[in-house]
C-alpha cells in the first residue's frame, strides 16, 4: 500500500513521510483490530467450555459417617429426592452394616427412616459393608451411583448389592419409582 502513497522525491519529503507514518498507523490499527478480534474469539471459547465445565460438575454431598444419613440426605434434596409428592407412597427396606432400617413415606407425610424390620414393604435392598464405606466416600450423587450400579450389576465376593423387588413393577412407577432419582436408582435398576 505504500507504493500507491509515494510522492515524487524532489516534492516536501516531510509531508509524504508523515502522511506515510499515518498510514501505517492506520494500516497497524486495523491489523490489531483484527487480531482481537481473533483473541476474543478463543476467550469466547474458553468461557464457554469452562461454563459446560461447571455446569456438567455435579453438586457435592457432605460427609456422612453412616449410610442412613446419606439415604437420608438424597431423600430430602431438592435435586436427587425432588420429586417426591405430597400422595406418593413408598416404604424401602435395607440391610446394610449389620443394621436392618427402612425409609418411608405414607401418603400426604414426610420421608422418614425407622429401624428394624417393616412387614410391608415395596423392595428390600441389601448392601455388604465393604460397598457401604465406597458409597459413604462417594462426594457427588453420580458417583454414588455409579459405585451402587456397578456393585448392583457385576457383584464380587464381599462386595455386592442385592435388590428385591416385593411389589409389582407398574404399582410402584404410579408411586413415584419412575420420576424420582433416588428411588430410580434404588430400585429401577432391578427391572
Amino acid at each position: 500500500m505504500s507504493r500507491f502513497f509515494r510522492r515524487k522525491k524532489d516534492e516536501n519529503k516531510d509531508e509524504g513521510t508523515a502522511e506515510a507514518e499515518s498510514v501505517e498507523a492506520a494500516e497497524a490499527e486495523i491489523v490489531e483490530e483484527e487480531t482481537e478480534e481473533v483473541v476474543e474469539a478463543p476467550e469466547a471459547t474458553e468461557e464457554k467450555v469452562a461454563e459446560d465445565v461447571s455446569t456438567g460438575r455435579a453438586e457435592t454431598m457432605p460427609y456422612h459417617s453412616e449410610i442412613q444419613d446419606r439415604l437420608m440426605y438424597m431423600f430430602n434434596d431438592p435435586s436427587i429426592g425432588g420429586g417426591i409428592e405430597g400422595t406418593d407412597e413408598f416404604y424401602i427396606e435395607f440391610m446394610a452394616m449389620g443394621e436392618r432400617f427402612w425409609i418411608g413415606k405414607a401418603p400426604l407425610g414426610e420421608v422418614e427412616l425407622k429401624t428394624g424390620s417393616m412387614t410391608d414393604q415395596d423392595a428390600h435392598v441389601r448392601i455388604s459393608n465393604d460397598v457401604v464405606s465406597d458409597l459413604l466416600s462417594a462426594a457427588t450423587f453420580v458417583e454414588f451411583s455409579k459405585i451402587y450400579l456397578e456393585y448392583y450389576k457385576n457383584s464380587e465376593a464381599g462386595k455386592f448389592v442385592k435388590i428385591e423387588v416385593r411389589k409389582p413393577i407398574t404399582d410402584l412407577n404410579r408411586r413415584g419409582y419412575a420420576r424420582v432419582p433416588i428411588m430410580k436408582l434404588l430400585i429401577g435398576s432391578a427391572r
